[in-house]
């Protein structure tokens, strides 16, 4: 799951420098499995590199903000194999499971625009969601939603994040693609964000 950040007012050099630090630590959801951290076990293939499906849409929509991006990371160690990820997911859900976040957002209060990403799990967010959601009080700022599927698209999630998230604004024309348009969605990601002023 990634999040990008979008900085009350004007960039500085410190939000720069935070973003090159971020880009370079920056994983995806299988970031804490035995795969490759870049590529995880939902990826595709842009100009010949493999990479996170849900790292490539954050990439696309964070080149035309400039803003920063955030990896939610947990201390579960996530199945490698794609089809053992969303079995476990699916024992995750069952256990309303609230994994351990292992890394913070930094000066929160300095953020107005949140871009939540993440992928569609049995018609639900991962569960590594609700424990974000249950860590941070988003009251004022404005949530947008982007989301990688297998066919289902948000799932009534965007519905979910206004009730953990009740006096944030959660904009409904979150950004959502199939896994299998990824690589093709830089065009339509760009057009999106200048539908939402960005």
């Amino acid at each position: 799951m990634i999040v990008i950040l979008t900085a009350c007012g004007s960039a500085d050099d410190t939000k720069n420098t935070q973003t090159e630090e971020r880009q370079e630590n920056s994983q995806t959801a299988a970031e804490n499995s035995g795969v490759d951290a870049v590529s995880s076990a939902s990826y595709t293939t842009i100009n010949g590199t493999s990479i996170g499906r849900l790292r490539a849409v954050a990439d696309m929509i964070q080149e035309n903000t400039g803003d920063d991006l955030f990896s939610i990371q947990t201390s579960v160690v996530y199945p490698a194999d794609g089809g053992e990820l969303i079995d476990y997911a699916a024992k995750e859900q069952d256990e309303n499971a609230r994994p351990e976040l292992t890394n913070q957002i930094e000066n929160l209060n300095q953020y107005d625009t949140i871009f939540i990403g993440y992928p569609t799990w049995w018609y639900d967010m991962p569960q590594a969601l609700y424990s974000f959601f249950d860590e941070y009080d988003f009251s004022g700022k404005t949530i947008v939603p982007f989301n990688v599927h297998n066919g289902s698209r948000f799932s009534g999630t965007i519905s979910t994040i206004k009730e953990l998230e009740p006096d944030a604004e959660v904009i409904e024309n979150g950004f959502t693609v199939s896994e299998r348009d990824v690589a093709e969605a830089a065009g339509e990601i760009a057009e999106w964000l200048n539908g939402l002023g960005h």
